[in-house]
């Protein structure tokens, strides 16, 4: 049964690589013309510490899709999740079903185009960037969770997608680690208006307030038991700072793709989706700074960093 991974981009291109690598039947499908066409002319070529290969795998335009889809991955920005979700609403099989591995909580927007019951969701915090057409940087290894929308239950189906594509494990609480990453990620949106790497500014003091008040406005609003990951854990955020930390330096990637969005691609960020899953009165600064980048209105730059510290500072009633 082919699998098709629409998005070929960092993560998408990562899983569809490795899964090719490893003897599955993998299709990338990509609207980015020029990146489709250098896959199909050289391969992809997956670079970095983790490993280096290429592989000739096939990869299509989304007009190229077949009538029928037993089985796909989403790794799109979470912006085009809609057009995503459109291109499965009339393919997708009465018994298929499609995994999405994107930022954010965007099950439901495949849920309205497919159905609930053919919808898996994933957690993944590998860390990879997509450097050129047909050319993806993998920075590090780390988790990949895959599980039932509903959780509770670890399905025959979830087994089948955790043993075909790298790195992944079943869990019953998928939506647990989705909220973890909503943590992490409010992290990696404050770190993105500055220039720092994400290692540093998880380790700077001056900026350890701002993220653990950031990090509570989140925890505050998940629905479900947050689960750890990769030196995060819920019920110790000092020390899910100084362990994040030590995890980004081992990883070739330092930069967060939001920073590479808004620095190196310049092109909009996944804000707004993101905004409609968190909000508060930290969160919702990050997002103003993330437009006013966007927009030409700022660059990203530690005083960025500094004002928010000293926003959160001022909401504390502490020294600025």
């Amino acid at each position: 049964m082919t699998l098709f991974v629409i998005g070929a981009g960092a993560i998408g291109g990562t899983l569809g690589a490795h899964a090719f690598r490893a003897g599955h039947d993998v299709v990338l499908v990509d609207a980015d013309a020029e990146h489709v066409a250098a896959v199909q002319r050289d391969g992809l070529r997956i670079e970095g510490p983790v490993a280096q290969f290429t592989v000739r795998i096939p990869a299509i335009l989304p007009g190229e899709l077949p009538d029928t889809v037993e089985r796909a991955v989403v790794a799109v920005k979470s912006l085009h999740t809609a057009s995503a979700a459109d291109l499965l609403r009339d393919r997708l099989a009465p018994d298929g079903h499609v995994l999405t591995v994107q930022n954010g909580l965007t099950a439901d927007v495949l849920v309205e185009a497919v159905g609930r019951e053919r919808v898996l969701s994933s957690f993944i915090n590998v860390g990879a960037d997509l450097m050129g057409p047909g050319v993806v940087l993998q920075g590090n290894v780390a988790t990949f969770r895959i599980g039932e929308l509903d959780g509770g239950t670890i399905t025959p189906r979830v087994r089948e997608l955790a043993e075909v594509l790298p790195y992944a494990e079943p869990t019953d609480n998928v939506l647990g680690y989705l909220w973890g990453k909503e943590v992490y990620g409010a992290m990696m949106w404050a770190g993105a208006v500055s220039d720092l790497p994400i290692a540093e500014t998880l380790e700077r003091p001056e900026y350890r307030e701002l993220m653990t008040v950031l990090s509570e406005e989140v925890l505050a609003q998940a629905p479900v038991r947050v689960e750890g990951f990769d030196g995060f854990e819920p019920d110790d955020l000092p020390g899910s700072f100084d362990r994040l930390a030590a995890f980004n330096r081992r990883s070739a990637k330092t930069h967060s793709g939001i920073y590479r969005d808004l620095v190196v691609r310049k092109r909009k960020t996944e804000v707004d989706e993101v905004h409609k899953d968190i909000q508060g009165p930290v969160f919702d600064r990050i997002v103003e700074m993330v437009h006013d980048i966007e927009q030409g209105r700022r660059t990203c730059e530690v005083a960025n960093l500094d004002e928010l510290a000293r926003f959160v500072a001022s909401r504390r009633g502490l020294p600025a």
